[in-house]
């Protein structure tokens, strides 16, 4: 029968409860053979290492594909070279070009201008030779006149007509850049004599 406890801890039994043990491996009682380790256990790795390749492997991969490198950039630098003679030799070409062009331009310009300069020379000239001739030949008028007492017109009247009857402008065509001319109202046009009359046949020829 059993007594009754406290509340908390339920009812204690008035006899020792009789309780069953469980007996150990027999290996126990045998003295040596306890605390030994197990033999001829082998342990696995927890991951296998990965496998590297061997140098007699990759070294065939690496010097072909250091030769097709090599390759590559010996023909991108042959290339570069080839273009850059094909450029070299367009721009000298055209320099050359240029030069002929400036030169043949600098003969044509200095032709042109010893034209010029000549033939303001040969103009010059002629309207000195002209204007001895024209002077020459007033002066034979004077004598004719006065060999028949007749009084030549003066200067002054002379430079009068010339401003009531002469007019000018501007002339490329004449080395002075001028031209000038008698207006057709003068009664004296139709003697005013043309100044290249006053040039010799020679000349002319």
């Amino acid at each position: 029968m059993f007594k009754a406890g406290c509340r908390w801890c339920g009812p204690k039994p008035q006899g020792l409860i009789k309780r069953n043990y469980i007996r150990p491996p027999t290996y126990f009682n045998k003295p040596g053979l306890a605390g030994q380790p197990a033999q001829n256990v082998t342990t696995l790795p927890l991951y296998a290492p990965p496998v590297k390749p061997s140098k007699e492997v990759r070294k065939p991969f690496l010097e072909i594909a250091t030769g097709i490198a090599v390759l590559v950039l010996s023909f991108f630098a042959l290339d570069n070279y080839r273009i850059r003679l094909g450029l070299e030799s367009k721009l000298e070409d055209q320099l050359l070009k240029i030069k002929s062009a400036q030169e043949l331009y600098n003969k044509q310009i200095n032709a042109q201008r010893k034209k010029r300069e000549l033939q303001i020379l040969n103009e010059r000239k002629q309207m000195q030779m002209r204007q001895m001739k024209i002077s020459l030949h007033v002066a034979l008028l004077r004598k004719q006149l006065l060999d028949h007492d007749i009084q030549p017109v003066s200067i002054e009247d002379a430079l009068q007509e010339y401003e009531k009857s002469v007019r000018m402008e501007n002339s490329i065509s004449n080395v002075s850049g001028t031209s000038l001319w008698v207006i057709d109202d003068s009664p004296t046009k139709a003697f005013v004599p043309n100044a290249r009359e006053y040039d010799s046949k020679k000349e002319n020829s």
